[in-house]
């Protein structure tokens, strides 16, 4: 028996020293058995060096050397190496994952034992932290019985007592619970008594990078202290501390704390104490000594020696302005060393938290092709398999719902037979627009026997109507047979499973026969064959651990009753502890860790970044489940034997020696830096005391690492082609927003990079620094190959071409729409009031039934079937999705009632008749109606025009059939004659045009066009308020008539006439005393006007059709004055990216006209077109 200890601060080799005794305990007995322990993460590094240690003192730099006698452990290997063959550790292992279960489990089954905690079953977050407190519990060697004790103890109303029983009551049921499995703590307790059982007389155990202790490894080493032949501990300390632990401030306050506790206790064992040995020195720089003799002082309040030539060379400050220029520069700089010579396994990149630098890290390194291996837990709960998990388990609590669906199908585990993944993704695509703008949700729908049927609005607004697609029809049956014939036989194989077992085999041949085990089988081999063994074994990884979930559930609840609920709670908790293990992609690799890790000395450099004042020293967390104070009552009534780790503010004095250790872990150089800006708070940081305050002892000046610049050398900032064509662009970027040239170094990288494998990622990236918002133009032959060289276009095209020529060819040429959604829209609304009075309209025409003659009461009771009817069609499902809808369905019944009332008492007033109603002229899909506009193009073609009319009104004369277009709006609409001289209202004066075209005899006579609002309008209460007459003013058509004589509109309005004077209380028509028209109450366009107006309207539509063929997709979207609605309003925003302020895009920007400004310019010629000339608007 014996201790020994090897001290040293961190300027010694410990292991060197430690390395020359194995070798003379090697020599002096061939008996003699070697245990080198340390941390369980280091483990493997420490293998490698020790052997390479021993290799040299005993055969110098021999190339091959093996040691049979000498064995590099943690605990958990050791206890392997003494229990491989026991009982104890075949029984399955209680993990992270299983052991979250079991507490799920635990706290679900004596819910209504506690008081703090009931009900917390359900919350896996806290679960999880229950079950590591539980662990460190039982790691602590402190039981239920203890816990109870200190119950006792408290005073009856102490605010900790109801927590800490709840904590007994949980922790007792856990001791019975974890029997059958083997657990951290209990190998390390049946470790203990292997150790007692077995003849250690040649054993010396060597500890080594361990500055803590667990009681279960403290009582092991112990035991070890007992038993071995000789204990060895290495210890970062300074000096020995046999009678009192070093009292804070102290660097090595934790390895002080340590080494009083192991050698009071040898001495209660009678343990015989060597004399401490100290270990002998590391080679490190000048600069790294004047670091380790600043931390000394620095802790210890002590003035610190004068820095020396070196040291400027060797300890390097940098201030970034944020953590990805920080990281940026650290990857820059070790592509450069290595690029001299240097391992990447040369360098070490060390942070407090990493968490600020995750998502960048990868980027980083890939860009500058270092190799890195990143030591950070990965979370389990993201996996396809876990997510699959989830949402099996939402389907069937939320009845097949939008989100839950399509969380299952995104995992892409799951896929029809005989559909590629490309082919699936398309399908999973158009499934959720079909979904998203249905709202279909329910068992009922996705397991009905009727197929579903794709429904695409048509974009043009002359023809609302839904057309079917049969091909995204196929894509969307796929899915819905696909879900139909899967998920619902797991969810009714769950009702009726009688037991656990019975739950989970379902659940596991589900999977296998679904193909869901195959798919993952599948990914790992695509990894494998890739070279990517992370993401293999990420696979791999999920479902062993679902399989070992499952086990452990049935172990535990195989037999009870099954429960749903609690089946997924476990399996939840048990995911959400879940980690991956990693393992480094090769040996030479760049590591970057954190601080709070144990790592071996063995770094030429280490960077050290984030070093902020909120993460330099470590703002302690104080939130688990027992906290700081409650710790400290527990270690009141416990043995010494007995205790749990620090936490909260006491781990504060322990701060500066883990940051030392990281700082330490340099042999050569060490560089210290923290970014100024803080993205995830929004603000900026402040540096961290130990970096101003090394700064200011060293006389260190902070470099500034600031993203490269015009004034940047380039021979500074060399990397690898990628990098440095990252850095080329940013400089160019910079030259080109500051109006100066690009150095003739910059352009040299440009011409090198062009000769590399990124030639054309150059090229292109290159190009996007004049890139200018302009879509240029179609070639001609492409434009008809896209339009067709007859061109067949409605009004609402043409007039989107007007307002914005790019917005045009998106629409129509590349056919792109906007995302449908579940909501009642304008079109949807506007569909349904079309749909509904053409119904009614033609109803009553057939039934040569005058509508100035129907009783409003049957009207009233008319309309709602009606619109019930066209509700249940395709594309109006959202109408009867919810009680709110129905709601509003009713509402639109009463705005139709109304508008058809007013419309009768309008009718009543007039001669006018509807003749037709939704009256179509050209081919639209596959219907015929009157004759098509349709004129010559200068190219060879023609243009074919096509509309639908809301409305025909007709009065009869003798030698004319006098007509009005009436236009059904869903908002107050007037002609504007700026806006029919420009092209953006061409629907008016086209329906007109369509009408004068028809061969009839008498012909059809222009006499006017006017907008109806469909409207439920609210009146403004007066004393002499006359509901019906003010209601029906609220409907009063706008627009235009045409005649040159007021006794030619007289049937407009039957309540006015020329002769009596008076002003139309339901159309634009009001006369004078003297029989002329009163311009104030008209809007009269005489025959000539109108002739001139048709002239234009046709000139534009020719000029539309001649640009759109010719290739013309000008992003210059139609201004008057400083309006933007143009681009404000579009759906397509985020595709033409339209920025004035860039002063490379410009609007159309056209002054707007009144009537006799229009009159007067198409007096001069009627088929001139506005220019399109390009104006900056002006501010």
């Amino acid at each position: 028996m014996g201790l020994q200890f090897i001290l040293g601060d961190a300027t010694r080799d410990h292991a060197q020293t430690m390395a020359a005794m194995i070798q003379e305990q090697l020599a002096a007995d061939p008996q003699n058995q070697i245990f080198f322990l340390v941390p369980n993460h280091i483990k493997f590094e420490a293998e490698i060096d020790l052997l390479k240690r021993l290799r040299q003192l005993q055969q110098g730099e021999a190339d091959a050397y093996a040691q049979s006698r000498v064995q590099v452990l943690s605990f958990s290997r050791l206890a392997w190496f003494y229990l491989k063959n026991t009982p104890l550790y075949q029984q399955p292992r209680l993990d992270q994952a299983s052991n979250t279960m079991l507490v799920a489990k635990i706290l679900a089954d004596r819910q209504d034992d506690l008081t703090i905690y009931a009900g917390e079953a359900q919350h896996t977050g806290f679960v999880t932290q229950l079950a590591d407190q539980l662990s460190e519990l039982m790691i602590g060697r402190i039981t239920a019985e203890d816990l109870m004790h200190t119950v006792s103890a408290l005073a009856p109303g102490d605010r900790h007592r109801a927590k800490l029983r709840d904590l007994g009551i949980i922790l007792d049921q856990y001791e019975a619970e974890i029997g059958p499995y083997a657990t951290t703590a209990s190998l390390l307790s049946g470790l203990q008594q292997a150790m007692r059982t077995q003849d250690l007389s040649h054993t010396f155990i060597y500890l080594n990078d361990f500055n803590v202790f667990s009681a279960s490894e403290s009582a092991l080493v112990e035991t070890m202290l007992e038993t071995a032949a000789e204990v060895t501990l290495g210890l970062v300390l300074n000096k020995p501390y046999p009678l009192n632990p070093p009292v804070a401030p102290n660097l090595f306050l934790p390895a002080g704390r340590l080494y009083q506790r192991l050698y009071q206790k040898a001495k209660t064992l009678h343990v015989p104490i060597r004399p401490d040995r100290f270990a002998a020195p590391r080679q490190i720089s000048r600069g790294m000594q004047q670091v380790a003799n600043w931390w000394e002082a620095n802790t210890d309040l002590q003035p610190s020696t004068a820095p020396t030539s070196e040291t400027g060379e060797q300890i390097h400050l940098a201030i970034a302005t944020d953590p990805y220029q920080e990281l940026r520069h650290v990857a820059q700089h070790i592509y450069r060393a290595v690029r001299h010579g240097a391992r990447y396994r040369d360098f070490l990149i060390l942070a407090r938290r990493l968490e600020p630098y995750a998502t960048v890290i990868p980027a980083i390194f890939a860009e500058f092709s270092i190799p890195q291996f990143t030591d950070l837990q990965r979370p389990m709960k993201d996996h396809p398999l876990v997510v699959l998990m989830e949402s099996l388990f939402a389907i069937q609590k939320h009845d097949y719902q939008y989100q839950d669906v399509m969380r299952l199908l995104h995992t892409e585990l799951l896929l029809p037979e005989g559909m590629s993944l490309a082919e699936f993704r398309d399908a999973v695509d158009t499934t959720d627009n079909h979904l998203v703008r249905t709202g279909i949700a329910g068992k009922q729908r996705w397991t009905q026997p009727a197929a579903w049927r794709y429904f695409q609005r048509n974009p043009d607004a002359d023809d609302p109507q839904m057309d079917p697609e049969a091909a995204k029809t196929a894509q969307i049956n796929a899915i819905k047979t696909l879900i139909a014939q899967t998920v619902p036989t797991l969810l009714k194989q769950w009702q009726t499973a009688k037991t656990g077992a019975e739950a989970a085999g379902d659940l596991y041949r589900w999977l296998d026969a679904n193909g869901v085990v195959d798919q993952l089988r599948a990914w790992r081999q695509t990894a494998s064959d890739a070279g990517d063994l992370t993401r293999n074994r990420a696979h791999e990884q999920a479902w062993t651990t679902f399989t070992a979930l499952l086990d452990d559930y049935v172990t535990i609840l195989g037999s009870a009753k099954f429960d749903r609920e609690q089946f997924h709670e476990l399996l939840a908790a048990g995911f959400a502890s879940a980690t991956y293990t990693q393992i480094p992609a090769t040996l030479d690799a760049v590591v970057i860790s954190e601080t709070g890790l144990v790592r071996l000395a063995k770094a030429k450099h280490v960077f050290v970044i984030g070093a902020t004042n909120t993460a330099m020293p470590d703002v302690p967390t104080d939130d688990g489940v027992l906290n700081s104070e409650e710790r400290q009552l527990l270690a009141a009534q416990l043995p010494d034997d007995r205790f749990l780790p620090e936490q909260g503010p006491a781990t504060t004095l322990g701060d500066p020696f883990i940051n030392y250790l990281g700082f330490m872990a340099a042999s050569d150089e060490l560089t210290l830096s923290y970014p100024v800006q803080n993205a995830q708070e929004n603000s900026e940081n402040q540096a961290s005391p130990y970096f101003q305050q090394m700064g200011n002892a060293l006389h260190l000046t902070p470099t500034a690492w600031a993203p490269v610049s015009l004034t940047t050398p380039v021979e500074t900032v060399l990397g690898s082609p990628r990098a440095m064509l990252s850095d080329f662009v940013r400089t160019a970027g910079d030259a080109q927003q500051q109006k100066l040239p690009l150095g003739q170094a910059w352009q040299s990288v440009l011409a090198a990079l062009k000769q590399t494998d990124l030639a054309t990622l150059s090229r292109r990236l290159a190009g996007s620094l004049t890139y200018q918002n302009d879509p240029g133009r179609l070639d001609p032959d492409l434009a008809i190959q896209l339009y067709g060289r007859d061109m067949n276009v409605s009004v609402s095209r043409l007039e989107t071409y007007y307002l914005n020529h790019f917005e045009y060819f998106l629409k129509y040429g590349l056919l792109l729409q906007p995302r449908p959604e579940f909501e009642l829209s304008p079109a949807d609304t506007g569909s349904l009031f079309h749909a509904v009075l053409d119904r009614y309209l033609t109803q009553l025409r057939e039934e040569h039934v005058a509508l100035a003659d129907v009783d409003p009461a049957v009207i009233a009771a008319a309309i709602p079937p009606l619109v019930e009817d066209i509700a249940s069609q395709p594309g109006y499902e959202i109408l009867g999705s919810t009680h709110r809808m129905l709601y509003l369905t009713r509402r639109l019944s009463r705005l139709l009632i109304q508008v058809l009332v007013n419309m009768r008492q309008q009718q009543q007033r007039s001669g006018f008749r509807p003749l037709r109603t939704e009256l179509q002229f050209g081919r639209i899909g596959d219907t015929k109606g009157l004759p098509g506009l349709s004129w010559p193009l200068p190219h060879g073609g023609r243009v074919n025009v096509r509309g639908k009319i809301d409305r025909l009104d007709v009065y009869r004369e003798p030698n004319a059939r006098r007509f009005i277009i009436v236009d059904y709006k869903s908002t107050q609409h007037r002609f504007n004659d700026s806006d029919a001289y420009y092209g953006i209202a061409l629907q008016m004066l086209t329906y007109i045009e369509a009408m004068t075209n028809v061969p009839v005899d008498p012909p059809f006579v222009p006499a006017g066009a006017l907008y109806f609002h469909l409207q439920d309008p609210t009146l403004q209460y007066t004393p002499t308020l006359e509901p019906v007459i003010e209601r029906l003013k609220k409907f009063k058509y706008l627009g235009f008539l045409v005649a040159n004589h007021g006794d030619e509109l007289a049937a407009v309005d039957r309540t006015i006439s020329p002769e009596s004077g008076g002003a139309s209380e339901v159309a634009p028509l009001g006369f004078k005393k003297d029989g002329s028209f009163n311009r104030s109450q008209s809007n009269i366009l005489t025959p000539d006007d109108l002739r001139a107006y048709l002239a234009h309207n046709q000139a534009l539509i020719i000029d539309a059709a001649t640009q759109i063929l010719s290739g013309n997709i000008d992003l210059a979207p139609f201004q008057y004055g400083q309006s933007s609605e143009v681009v404000s309003r579009s759906d397509y925003q985020s595709i033409m990216l339209f920025d004035p302020a860039t002063g490379f895009d410009h609007y159309h920007h056209v002054p707007k006209l009144k009537r006799k400004d229009v009159v007067n310019r198409l007096t001069t010629d009627p088929k001139q077109t506005p220019d399109s000339k390009k104006e900056t608007p002006q501010s």
